[in-house]
C-alpha cells in the first residue's frame, strides 16, 4: 500500500511538472510568436483569441496584414467591439489605401467582388452602431462620405440597422436626417454629381417617411 502511494505521488509530481513546463512553453510561444498563435487559434475556431493575437502582432510588427486578419475575423464572428478597434487601426494605417487596392486587384483577377475600401468604411460605421455608439456611427459615416453620396456609402448600413431596430432606432434615424439636411444647408450637397444628388434625395425622402 505504501509503495503504491509513493508511486502515485511520483506520478502526480511528474505530471504537475510536465503541465507546468507545457504552460511555460505555451506562454513563451504566445509572447514570442503572436503571429503564429493568431493562425493557430483561428484554425481552432478561437476567433476572439485570434483577433487579440492579431492586434498584438500588429502593434509589435506593424504589418497591415495582421490588422486585416483581426478586422475580418472579428466581423465574421460578429465581435463588434473588436471589429471597431481593428478597423480604426486599419483605416489609420498609412498602407490602408494600397492594401485595399491590392486586395481588389487579386479579387478582380479571381473574378470575385471588389471594393474593399468602401466595405471597410461601411463595416466600421456599422460596428460603431452595434456597440451602441449610434450617433458616432452616423458622424463617422458622414465623414467618410468624402464629398460624394454614392450607392453603398457607409451611411446606408447604419440607416438599415436603425430601421431594423424599430422604435429603438428612431433616434438614430432622426439624427441622420438632421445631419443629411445639414449637408444641404452647409453647401456640401451642391458639390455632388447629379447621380449622387438623385440618390441623396431618395435616401432623404425615405428618412423623412421613416421619422414622420
Amino acid at each position: 500500500m505504501r509503495l503504491n502511494k509513493i508511486i502515485l505521488r511520483a506520478f502526480l509530481q511528474t505530471l504537475a511538472a510536465a503541465l507546468l513546463l507545457m504552460g511555460i512553453s505555451i506562454g513563451v510561444v504566445c509572447l514570442a510568436f503572436p503571429q503564429t498563435m493568431m493562425d493557430v487559434t483561428y484554425s481552432m475556431g478561437l476567433d476572439e483569441a485570434s483577433v487579440d493575437f492579431a492586434l498584438t502582432s500588429y502593434e509589435r510588427f506593424g504589418a497591415v496584414k495582421y490588422i486585416v486578419h483581426g478586422a475580418d475575423t472579428a466581423l465574421e464572428a460578429k465581435l463588434y467591439a473588436k471589429a471597431e478597434e481593428c478597423l480604426e487601426k486599419l483605416l489609420a494605417d498609412d498602407n490602408f489605401e494600397a492594401t485595399c487596392e491590392a486586395m481588389d486587384l487579386a479579387n478582380e483577377a479571381a473574378g470575385k467582388p471588389t471594393g474593399y475600401r468602401a466595405y471597410y468604411y461601411r463595416q466600421l460605421c456599422l460596428a460603431k452602431y452595434e456597440v451602441g455608439k449610434k450617433a458616432e456611427a452616423v458622424d463617422c459615416a458622414i465623414t467618410l462620405l468624402g464629398g460624394k453620396f454614392e450607392q453603398g456609402n457607409p451611411l446606408i448600413p447604419v440607416l438599415a440597422a436603425a430601421r431594423v431596430d424599430g422604435q429603438a432606432g428612431q433616434a438614430t434615424l432622426f439624427y441622420a436626417l438632421q445631419q443629411m439636411e445639414k449637408l444641404q444647408t452647409d453647401g456640401v450637397y451642391d458639390g455632388y454629381e447629379d447621380a449622387d444628388k438623385a440618390y441623396f434625395g431618395q435616401v432623404l425622402n425615405t428618412l423623412k417617411k421613416w421619422t414622420a
